[in-house]
C-alpha cells in the first residue's frame, strides 16, 4: 500500500463563516486532533504521491467511455453506470445490459445516473428515464417510471437513492424533488418545492447523502438541506444557508465533518460539531488549490483520504489540515496517467483500490496493494534516472548506490533524498566520464570507484573534484589495458583488481606500478584462458578466481595451482556466462539458460532444477536475501525461490516489475539488506521483509456456459449461471465449456485458476491464469463441475463454485430401447433358425421323391436360386448403406487463398500456384531450417499492419527442435495466408498470436466451433503451428464449409473464397493436417500440424542443395548479443573490391534480393532489414549510396533517412527512397527528410541502374572538377548544409593551423570530434581523397594562393603552410598541379 504523506498546516483560498473567536480556536484545536488521527500517514512532502493508474476502455468492452456512476455489489462485481447502457465488471470481462423497446424486463434508459444496493442486497439503478430494480438471478430489471397517476414516481431523471428504516428508499429527481418509495406497496410519495420553508428548496436534486448521525442530506440547485425522514420535512442549518451554488456531491469524513461539492464555488468543509464551514476555490495563481470549482465526485476511503473528482481538472487528493490539494491529471505520454481531465466518478472497493470514472476517458483504477518494488525510471524531471536501459550497480561507504546506465552514463543515487547526480560523458571534456555506456562499477577497499565503460576504457572517478582519469587502450604501450570495452571489474580478497573486456579478454591492474597485464595463460604458461570476450568475475570460498566469458566457456584460475581450468566449453554453442554467484553457505552458482549448481566432488556444473523456469530462462542476476531465499531475475521476470525447499514465487508486471526483461549482472544487495534489480526500463528495490502478500481471498463465481451447438446459450436460461446449481444438457450438447471469474482486483492478470468435472477428470486441472474449461464428447451421467482460484498472491479459496450437471443419454441408449432391440433381434433369430429348419425337411423330401419328380425339383430349385441371387444383392447394399451414415457426407472441398495486404498485386501468381497444387505439378521440397528464424522473418512482413492497425502482434515458439525440415515455399504460403486472414478480421486493438510448439499436450480449444482435416500419414515428429486472433470469428454454420472453394462467410469477408482451399491443399502435400476453432465474435484459431523430422520424407522429397536459406539480419553490431554466424546465400558482387558499396534497407527480403540481383554485379551490395540496422550499417560501412523502403518494422525509411542525413558523418551519402505510396504527401515526407531521390514502385530496374550510374558519374565529376582546379572549393561539391558546415569547420581547423608542421591527422581529429575511421570516409566519400591527401592538398592549394596573391619567393611560401622539406614541396607540387613550383611563378608572370 502506498504511503501518501501532506505538508505542515496552512490555509489558503478560503472562507469561513463568521463565528465568535473562542469557538474558532476550540475548533482547529479539535479539528486538527481528530484529522491528524486520520491523516497523520499523509503528512511530510509538499509533492504530490506518485501513483499509476490501470485503465479500461471501450476496446475493453466498456460500452461508453463516459462514465456517471460506479458501485460494487455485495457478491463483489464492479459495475459502471455510463451513458450507453450499464456495465458489470469481474476484473477480466465486461456484461453489457441495455433497454430494448421488445422486452419489458430490460432496463429502462441506457443513460446511467446513479447505483445503490440495499441491505436486502438489492440493487438499484437509476437512469435518465426512470428507477430500476435488478434481479441478479435472472438478469431482469423491474421499471418504475412517471405515469401521471398516484403511486407514481414524479419525475423520471434519477440524480440519488438511500435507504430509510421502515423498508423505504429516498430517491431523489433532478426536476421532480425528491420521492419516499415503499418497498412493501411499491409505491411513491413525492415531495415537491411548494414554497414554504418545510418543503426541498429546489425540485432539481443532484445528490443525496446519510452521515453517520442518520442525517439525510440533500443538495440540490438551491444549496444543502437535511431531510427529516419521519417528518416528512426539510431544514437548512444556518451555517450553510449561504451556499448557494448548485451542491453536486456530498460526503462525510472521518472525523464526521461534511465534505460539500458544488458547481462553481468549489468545496466546503462543514464541521457539524462546532457549526463551522470553510470554502475551498480555485486560485489560478496557487498550484496547491483545488483543481477546479466545477465538483463532479467525492470519495473518503477506509484509511481517510479525501478523492475530489473536477471538471477539466483532474483528480484531486486533499488535505483538510493544511487546505492542500495534490492534483493528478492526464498526462500526455504517460500510459499510467489518469485517462481524462474530467473526473465524473468516485468508488473504493473492499481491497481499497479506486476506481475513477472519467467523461469520455472510460474508467481508472488506482491500486496501492499492486506495486511492491519501487520503480525509477527516466522521467521528465532531472531528477530522475539519466537513461532507462541500466548495467551496473555498485554502494559505496557511504551507502550511496552508484547506477551505470547503457546510453545515459553513470548515477548517483541517494536513498535517503531520493535523488539523483549524473555523471556523462562530455566530448570536450577530457576529464568527464570516457563514455556513456556504463558496464561495471565497483569500489574497491581503499575507497577508490572504479567504472568500466564500453568503448571508453576504464575510468577512476575523483570524488572531490568529481572528474575522472581515463585508462584507455594504447597499442603503443604493453603496459595499457588490452581494450576499451569494459564488461566487468573485480577486486579479490587478495586486493587484486581484475579487468574483464570484450575483444580483450582478462586484464590484472597494478596500483603501484598503474600497469595492466593481459591475463592469456597461467604463470607457469601450461594452461591458458579460453576465450577473448570476458564478461563476469567472481571468487569462491576457496580464492578461486572465475571468469565467465560468451565465446569460451567458463574458466577457474585455481588458487593452489595457479592452472586455468575450464567449464562448458564442449558446447557446439558457447553459453553466455554473465552470472556467477556465491552464496551465504559457499555454494557458487552460475547462470546462463538455466540455473547451475557447482558439485565439488564431481568437478561438475549440475542443473539444479526444471520448476520456475529455472531450467530453460536465461538468468540474468540473482541476490540472496537475509533469510537464505534467492531472488532471481531473468528474461522473463522476478523468481523467488528457496534452494532448500524448491518453493518458488514468479513476478511480473502487474507487480510493479519495471518491465519483463533485465540486464545481465544488473544487481545488488546493500549492506542494509535491500535488493536492486536493474532492466530496460529502469530498475525496482525492495526490502524482501517489506514485500507483503494479498491476504483477500476472492469470491469465484461461473460466469458463462458455452455449447458447441448453440452460439447463445446463456440467452436462454432461466437463470444467471452464476446462480445456477444444475444444468442439463442433451448427448448432442456433451462439448462444451465454463468460464469463470475471481473478484480479486489487485493485479487481476495473476489470480490463478484450477477446476475439476468429477466423473471425467481423475485430478485437479491447474489452469494458471486461463479462465475457461473446456470439455469435448463428454459421455451421458451426472457430473459434478468445481471450481476454486486464488489472488495475485497466490491465496485459495479452496471452496470456489461448483455446479452439477447431467447429460442425458440419447434414445437408443436407454433401456427400454435396449430391451426393444433385443425382443426384435430375437424375433428375427427365431424367424430365421425356423425358416432354416423347414427348408431342411423341404430338401429332405424331395430327396425321397420318385425320379419322377427330379426334374420338377430341380426346377424349383433353380428358380429358388434365382431369387435368392437378385435378392441378395439388392438386401446387402441396402444394409451397408444404412450402416454407413457418412456415405451421404462426401464433399469436394475447395478453398480460397489469399495472400496478405502486401501481396494483393500477386493474385494471379497465387491462381497459379492454385492451379499447379490442383493439377499435381507442385511438390514436395523439404530442406532443415530454423522454424524460429524463419517465423521471424514473417513476421516481419506483418510489423506495419500490426503497427496501422493498432494490434497486437506476438510471435513465439517453445519446446521446437533447433532444426526443422520443411518446404520454406509452402510453409511460407501457408503462414501468410492464415496471419493475412488474421490481418483483416481483427479490429483495431485486437490480438494475433503466432506461436511454434513441439507438443498440443495439455492444450484445450479455446471456443466451440471447430473443424479437424485429418491426414492420413502418422509423422515420426510433428511441429505445430497456431495462428490465434480475437477477431470476428466463424460461426458454427460457416465453419464446414470454411476450406470449400469459392466458399465466403458472408458478403463483408473480403477476398475471392481461394486462400483457405490453397492453404488445404499445399499443408495436404506437406503430409499435415488442420485444426480450426472459432466462434463468432470473439474470435478463431488455427493449428497446422506438419511433419518435421528428416524421415518423415522420402529421398526425391528431401531437397538436399548446397544453397541454405536466406536468414533475416540480426544485428551483427550489438556485441552484447552476439549469436553464432548462420551461413547465407553467396550474394553476386562485383569482382572489382573497389567498386561503390551500396546499402540496400528493406524488410521484404524478395525484394532485397531481386535488388541484389540485378545491380549487385556492378556494385558491393550491403542488405539490412529495417532502419535501425540499416543505420548501424551505415555508420560501420560507410557506403556510397543508400537504398531505403518506407515501411519498415523498428525503425521506418523516413526516420533512417532523417537520422542519416543529420549525421554528419555520414550526411554526405546520397539517399534513394523507395515505396508504394504515390501521394503528393508521401512524395513530399520522403523529400523533407533529406532524400536526394524519390521511387514508387513497382520499379523500373533500367531507371533505377541509370540514375545510380548519374549519381556517382556526378560524384566522380565533382571530385575530379577539385583535384584539377587550383581554386575551387570543396564546399562547391557538396549540396547539404550539414556537409557544408561540416567542411568549413575542418578546413577551418586546418587553415588555422597550416603553417604548424605539428598539425597531424590525429589533431584534427580531435579538434573536429570525429575518429579517425569516421573522418577517412567522410572525406573520401566526399573527394575521393585519404584524409592525408586532403590535407595535403589544401596546404599546396594556399601555396598556390599566397604566390598568386602575394609578393613572396617559394621558400617562404612552404614555410607559411607548414611544409619543411624543399624536395618534398617541389614534388607534392608537381603531383597537384602537374608543374613545379618554378614553373608555376613563370607562367603567372606571362
Amino acid at each position: 500500500m502506498e504511503l501518501i504523506s501532506f505538508a505542515p498546516l496552512r490555509e489558503k483560498n478560503c472562507r469561513t463563516t463568521r463565528v465568535p473567536k473562542f469557538v474558532v480556536l476550540m475548533t482547529r484545536l479539535i479539528v486538527c486532533f481528530c484529522c491528524l488521527l486520520f491523516v497523520a500517514p499523509l503528512r511530510g512532502t509538499s509533492q504530490a504521491p506518485a501513483i499509476n493508474f490501470k485503465h479500461i476502455r471501450n476496446e475493453d468492452g466498456l460500452s461508453n467511455s463516459t462514465i456517471e456512476c460506479i458501485y460494487q455489489d455485495g457478491r463483489g462485481f464492479i459495475w459502471f453506470g455510463t451513458r450507453d447502457g450499464l456495465n458489470r465488471y469481474d476484473g477480466y470481462k465486461i456484461k453489457v445490459f441495455k433497454t430494448n423497446d421488445s422486452i419489458a424486463t430490460s432496463i429502462s434508459d441506457n443513460f446511467i445516473t446513479c447505483l445503490f444496493q440495499d441491505k436486502s442486497q438489492q440493487l438499484w439503478i437509476g437512469t435518465a428515464n426512470g428507477l430500476n430494480s435488478f434481479d441478479p438471478v435472472t438478469n431482469a430489471f423491474t421499471r418504475y417510471k412517471y405515469s401521471g397517476k398516484s403511486g407514481s414516481i414524479s419525475y423520471n431523471y434519477i440524480s440519488g437513492i438511500v435507504e430509510e428504516s421502515n423498508n423505504r428508499l429516498l430517491v431523489s429527481t433532478l426536476g421532480g424533488g425528491l420521492n419516499i418509495f415503499d418497498k412493501n406497496t411499491k409505491s411513491f410519495t413525492s415531495l415537491r418545492q411548494n414554497g414554504t420553508a418545510k418543503g426541498p428548496a429546489s425540485d432539481k436534486i443532484y445528490c443525496l447523502y446519510k452521515d453517520s448521525r442518520g442525517n439525510t442530506w440533500v443538495g440540490s440547485d438551491a444549496g444543502v438541506q437535511i431531510f427529516d425522514a419521519e417528518n416528512a420535512f426539510f431544514k437548512t442549518p444556518l451555517e450553510v444557508s449561504n451556499i448557494s451554488n448548485a451542491v453536486t456531491a456530498i460526503k462525510e469524513d472521518k472525523g464526521g465533518n461534511l465534505i460539500i461539492g458544488t458547481a462553481g464555488n468549489g468545496l466546503y468543509l462543514f464541521n457539524q460539531q462546532f457549526n463551522t464551514l470553510k470554502q475551498f476555490s480555485h486560485s489560478v495563481t496557487d498550484n496547491a488549490s483545488i483543481s477546479s470549482n466545477l465538483v463532479r465526485a467525492i470519495w473518503v476511503t477506509a484509511s481517510g483520504k479525501i478523492w475530489t473528482g473536477t471538471v477539466n481538472g483532474g483528480l484531486d487528493l486533499f488535505d483538510p489540515v493544511s487546505g492542500r490539494f495534490f492534483n493528478y491529471k492526464y498526462e500526455p505520454g504517460d500510459p499510467q496517467s489518469l485517462s481524462q481531465r474530467t473526473v465524473s466518478a468516485l468508488f473504493e472497493d473492499n481491497q481499497e483500490n479506486l476506481w475513477v470514472g472519467t467523461h469520455r476517458g472510460g474508467v481508472n483504477i488506482y491500486m496501492p496493494k499492486t506495486e511492491k518494488f519501487s520503480l525509477y525510471r527516466q522521467e521528465r524531471s532531472d531528477n530522475s534516472l539519466s537513461y532507462n536501459d541500466v548495467k551496473s550497480f555498485c554502494e559505496d561507504r557511504e551507502g550511496n548506490i552508484w547506477i551505470g546506465t547503457d546510453g545515459g552514463g553513470l548515477n548517483l543515487f541517494d536513498r535517503n533524498k531520493k535523488t539523483f547526480t549524473h555523471f556523462k560523458y562530455d566530448p570536450l571534456n577530457a576529464r568527464s566520464l570516457a563514455s556513456n555506456e556504463v558496464l561495471g562499477i565497483t569500489e574497491d577497499s581503499k575507497g577508490k570507484l572504479w567504472v568500466g565503460t564500453w568503448g571508453g576504457g576504464l575510468c577512476l572517478l575523483d570524488r572531490a573534484s568529481r572528474t575522472f582519469t581515463r585508462l584507455t587502450h594504447n597499442a603503443a604501450d604493453n603496459g595499457s589495458i588490452s581494450s576499451n570495452f569494459i564488461q566487468a571489474i573485480f577486486e579479490d580478497s587478495q586486493q587484486r583488481l581484475w579487468i574483464a573486456t570484450y575483444y580483450g579478454g582478462l586484464n590484472l591492474y597494478d596500483q603501484n606500478t598503474r600497469k595492466f597485464s593481459a591475463v592469456k595463460t597461467s604463470a607457469s604458461g601450461k594452461t591458458k584462458i579460453s576465450g577473448n570476450n570476458t564478461v563476469s568475475i567472481n571468487e569462491d570460498k576457496s580464492g578461486n578466481i572465475w571468469i565467465g566469458t560468451d565465446d569460451g566457456g567458463l574458466n577457474c584460475l585455481q588458487r593452489s595451482t595457479g592452472e586455468f581450468i575450464h567449464y562448458f566449453n564442449n558446447e557446439e554453442k558457447k553459453p553466455d556466462l554473465r552470472v556467477i554467484f556465491v552464496d551465504s553457505h559457499n555454494r557458487l552458482w552460475v547462470g546462463q539458460k538455466g540455473l547451475y549448481l557447482f558439485d565439488e566432488k564431481q568437478n561438475a556444473f549440475q542443473l539444479f532444477t526444471k520448476k520456475a523456469g529455472l531450467s530453460d530462462e536465461f538468468i540474468k542476476g540473482m541476490e540472496e536475501d537475509n533469510n537464505g531465499i534467492f531472488w532471481i531475475t531473468t528474461s522473463n521476470g522476478l523468481t523467488k525461490f528457496d534452494p532448500s525447499t524448491l518453493a518458488f514465487k514468479k513476478y511480473n508486471t502487474a507487480d510493479g516489475l519495471q518491465g519483463m526483461e533485465f540486464e545481465a549482472n544488473a544487481f545488488l544487495k546493500t549492506k542494509d539488506g535491500q535488493i536492486f534489480f536493474g532492466g530496460v526500463n529502469g530498475f525496482n528495490s525492495f526490502y524482501p521483509k517489506n514485500i507483503s502478500t494479498n491476504g483477500f481471498v476472492p469470491p469465484v463465481y461461473i460466469t458463462d456456459l458455452q455449447i458447441s451447438n448453440d452460439p447463445h446459450p446463456s440467452a436462454k436460461q432461466k437463470e444467471d449461471i452464476s446462480y445456477t446449481h444444475k444444468v442439463v444438457l442433451s448427448y448432442r450438447q456433451s462439448t462444451f465449456a465454463f468460464s469463470f471469474a475471481a473478484l480479486n482486483y489487485v493485479a487481476s492478470e495473476n489470480n490463478k485458476f484450477a477446476y475439476k468435472l468429477d466423473g471425467w477428470d481423475k485430478d485437479w486441472i491447474e489452469a494458471g491464469n486461463d479462465r475457461k474449461a473446456s470439455y469435448t464428447n463428454v459421455s451421458p451421467g451426472t457430473y459434478t463441475f468445481r471450481v476454486r482460484a486464488s489472488n495475485n498472491d497466490g491465496i485459495w479459496n479452496e471452496t470456489g463454485q461448483e455446479i452439477t450437471l447431467v447429460i442425458t443419454p440419447p434414445f437408443w441408449a436407454t433401456w427400454w430401447f435396449k430391451t426393444i432391440v433385443a425382443l426384435i433381434v430375437g424375433g428375427v433369430a427365431y424367424s430365421f433358425y425356423q425358416n432354416k429348419r423347414k427348408l431342411e425337411r423341404q430338401k429332405l423330401e424331395e430327396e425321397k421323391k420318385e425320379e419322377v419328380h427330379q426334374m420338377q425339383l430341380q426346377f424349383f430349385t433353380n428358380i429358388s436360386h434365382e431369387f435368392r441371387t437378385p435378392l441378395s444383392l439388392i438386401m446387402g447394399p441396402a444394409e451397408k448403406l444404412i450402416q454407413d451414415k457418412t456415405a451421404s457426407q462426401h464433399h469436394q472441398y475447395y478453398n480460397i487463398i489469399y495472400r496478405n495486404a502486401y501481396r494483393l498485386m500477386n493474385l494471379i501468381n497465387e491462381l497459379m500456384d492454385f492451379r499447379k497444387a490442383e493439377s499435381g505439378i507442385l511438390k514436395l521440397h523439404v530442406m532443415p531450417g530454423n522454424m524460429e528464424l524463419f517465423l521471424q522473418e514473417i513476421a516481419e512482413e506483418f510489423g506495419g499492419a500490426a503497427n496501422e492497425k493498432n494490434i497486437h502482434f506476438t510471435v513465439s515458439t517453445s519446446g521446437i527442435p533447433n532444426e526443422s525440415w520443411f518446404d520454406r515455399q509452402i510453409l511460407e504460403k501457408i503462414l501468410i495466408n492464415l496471419i493475412g486472414n488474421s490481418f483483416k478480421y481483427t479490429a483495431s486493438g485486437g490480438t494475433i498470436t503466432v506461436q511454434a510448439v513441439a507438443s498440443m499436450e495439455g492444450y484445450k480449444p479455446p471456443f466451440e466451433n471447430h473443424l479437424n482435416i485429418a491426414s492420413d500419414y502418422k509423422p515420426l515428429q510433428t511441429i505445430y503451428l497456431r495462428v490465434a486472433d480475437n477477431g470476428i470469428g466463424i460461426s458454427k454454420e460457416s465453419i464446414v464449409h470454411l476450406f470449400e472453394r469459392y466458399y465466403k462467410v458472408s458478403d463483408t469477408h473480403m477476398g475471392y473464397g481461394i486462400g483457405l482451399a490453397f492453404v488445404k491443399s499445399i499443408t495436404a502435400l506437406h503430409k499435415g493436417s488442420i485444426r480450426v476453432y472459432s466462434e463468432r465474435n470473439k474470435g478463431t484459431e488455427i493449428i497446422v500440424a506438419l511433419p518435421c523430422s528428416r524421415e518423415d520424407f522420402s529421398d526425391e522429397e528431401r531437397w538436399m542443395s548446397n544453397q541454405t536459406p536466406n536468414s533475416t539480419f540480426a544485428g551483427a553490431y550489438d556485441v552484447d548479443d552476439q549469436a553464432e554466424e548462420l551461413p547465407v546465400e553467396e550474394e553476386p558482387q562485383p569482382e572489382n573490391t573497389n567498386a561503390p558499396l551500396i546499402l540496400i534497407v528493406d524488410d521484404n527480403d524478395e525484394l532485397r534480393n531481386f535488388l541484389r540481383d540485378s545491380i549487385g554485379k556492378k556494385y558491393r551490395i550491403a542488405e539490412a532489414a529495417n532502419g535501425k540496422d540499416g543505420l548501424a550499417l551505415a555508420k560501420a560501412d560507410h557506403p556510397d549510396l543508400i537504398i531505403s523502403d518506407i515501411m519498415m518494422p523498428v525503425m521506418n525509411g523516413v526516420d533512417l533517412c532523417r537520422q542519416v542525413k543529420e549525421d554528419v558523418e555520414i550526411s554526405d551519402i546520397p539517399f534513394l527512397m523507395l515505396t508504394a505510396k504515390e501521394s503528393l504527401q508521401s512524395k513530399i515526407e520522403g523529400t523533407d527528410s533529406g532524400a536526394d531521390h524519390y521511387f514508387t514502385k513497382p520499379i523500373s530496374i533500367n531507371l533505377l541502374e541509370k540514375t545510380i550510374d548519374n549519381i556517382f558519374k556526378q560524384k566522380e565529376k565533382l571530385k575530379e572538377k577539385y583535384r584539377r582546379d587550383y581554386y575551387s572549393e570543396v564546399k562547391d561539391i557538396v549540396q547539404s548544409s550539414k556537409d557544408k558546415d561540416f567542411l568549413q569547420e575542418l578546413i577551418t581547423v586546418i587553415e588555422t593551423h597550416i603553417s604548424s608542421p605539428e598539425m597531424d591527422i590525429n589533431y584534427i581529429c580531435t579538434q573536429i570530434g570525429m575518429s579517425r575511421t569516421s573522418l577517412y570516409h567522410k572525406i573520401k566519400s566526399i573527394t575521393g581523397q585519404s584524409i592525408g591527401e586532403f590535407i595535403r592538398s589544401i596546404r599546396l592549394k594556399k601555396a598556390a594562393q599566397l604566390l598568386t596573391e602575394e609578393d613572396i619567393s617559394i621558400t617562404e611560401a612552404m614555410y607559411s603552410v607548414g611544409i619543411q622539406t624543399q624536395s618534398y614541396f617541389t614534388k607534392a607540387f608537381k603531383n597537384e598541379f602537374g608543374k613545379t613550383p618554378s614553373q608555376f611563378l613563370k607562367e603567372l608572370k606571362r
